[in-house]
């Protein structure tokens, strides 16, 4: 039998252990059970949007990065007098705008991811907690008028002062993040804008990524 001061040890040893294997835990899963404000870096467009494949992303570096597309279509868009290639994917979907020289200079302007297993904006997969996408992006929560944000960075104007903005619209506002809810109170979509032309979307369903979508319109 032990002796008093030796289970005292084991004892010890056991709950160290424990202690160890909870912080262990806690580390891993901690984005997945709680949002902290923070101050990290805001979303800007030069960020990848998937698969470390950013805006602009040539479609030479696309096919090199993931493969070849398993269809692709191709439509007349007349804001670029010339063909936007949509390029179908099992896990989703790139479109490409024309280049200016071969066909592989083409570049990305849109990404759809549906299936884990790509990497999303800063890391996120579908199946992520809607709390990691959180915590992954600026969290500093503001109200401005009615409107309420993740975070938001106000234009200047030319005399260097804020400008007015208007209780019910984003006038001045064009970097920010946002929550969409449902009827119920839950969270239907995240989002993030950089200027009117670049922004990416995490679509939520039961609390978890079901959609990744980002795009940019340069026409």
């Amino acid at each position: 039998m032990l002796k008093n001061g030796e289970k005292i040890s084991v004892l010890l040893t056991i709950f160290v252990i424990i202690t160890i294997i909870a912080m262990g835990m806690f580390l891993i899963f901690k984005d997945d059970l709680f949002v902290f404000r923070n101050n990290k870096p805001i979303y800007t467009r030069n960020e990848p949007v998937l698969a470390e494949l950013k805006f602009g992303s040539t479609k030479g570096e696309l096919m090199k990065k993931l493969g070849n597309p398993k269809k692709v279509k191709k439509e007349w868009w007349g804001a670029y007098g010339d063909y936007v290639e949509f390029c179908y994917y099992d896990w989703g979907t790139i479109w490409l705008a024309p280049g200016n020289e071969s066909d592989l200079s083409k570049y990305i302007i849109y990404a759809e991811i549906n299936k884990k297993g790509i990497k999303g904006p800063r890391g996120i997969e579908v199946g992520d907690s809607y709390k990691k996408v959180l915590n992954k992006f600026r969290y500093s929560p503001e109200k401005i008028g009615d409107n309420k944000f993740l975070y938001c960075v106000i234009s200047k104007t030319k005399d260097n002062g804020l400008k007015k903005i208007q209780p019910t619209k984003f006038d001045g506002i064009e970097q920010f993040g946002g929550i969409v809810y449902n009827k119920k109170g839950e969270v239907e979509s995240i989002y993030y804008q950089d200027t009117l032309y670049y922004g990416i979307e995490f679509k939520i369903s039961k609390g978890r990524v079901k959609q990744i979508v980002a795009y940019h319109h340069d026409n």
